[in-house]
């Protein structure tokens, strides 16, 4: 009996090498279509997230040049002197150090009118004193020559806040 089982176990394994067994993969034509799919899928969504990332970098710096007065403000009421925060056009730079060290990115441009002069450094001035007043203006910040934020600072407390303008 063993012989015939061997025998049958054999004859098996022979009829199943004679079937042709068909490759499993991707034609050219196939791979062309998904690449083709993939390449307009980039091409939709890049410039979105692109131009997304691009405001968050503006928003990053409007949240750090807004910051940057209400700390000044609030130096000048703990130190009990006048503190200026600067604005540099020609460095492009701002801060209340002097001279100011923050950059002012290349797309974005500010601008006030009202504001005083440091006759030494040619630095613009927002001057905030110990009692939380100052002497200065709103602002506006552009980007790009499209989008427009305004600057408010409330003169008698010095309360900052941002609005985009339409």
């Amino acid at each position: 009996m063993r012989s015939s089982t061997t025998y049958l176990l054999y004859s098996r394994s022979a009829a199943g090498s004679r079937t042709r067994h068909r490759s499993h993969g991707f034609t050219l034509l196939e791979m062309i279509v998904v690449l083709a799919i993939i390449a307009v899928t980039i091409a939709i969504v890049a410039p979105r997230v692109g131009s997304n990332w691009k405001q968050v970098e503006d928003g990053d710096f409007l949240q750090h040049f807004t910051d940057s007065i209400k700390r000044s403000r609030l130096f000048a009421m703990n130190s009990g002197r006048p503190v200026s925060f600067r604005l540099n056009g020609d460095a492009r730079v701002y801060g209340f150090e002097n001279p100011p060290e923050r950059p002012i990115p290349l797309n974005a441009e500010v601008f006030s009118e009202h504001l005083q002069k440091d006759p030494e450094s040619g630095d613009f001035l927002i001057i905030f004193y110990p009692d939380g007043s100052l002497v200065g203006n709103d602002l506006e910040v552009t980007f790009d020559h499209e989008r427009t934020y305004h600057v408010f600072i409330q003169p008698l407390f010095g309360l900052v806040s941002l609005e985009r303008k339409k």
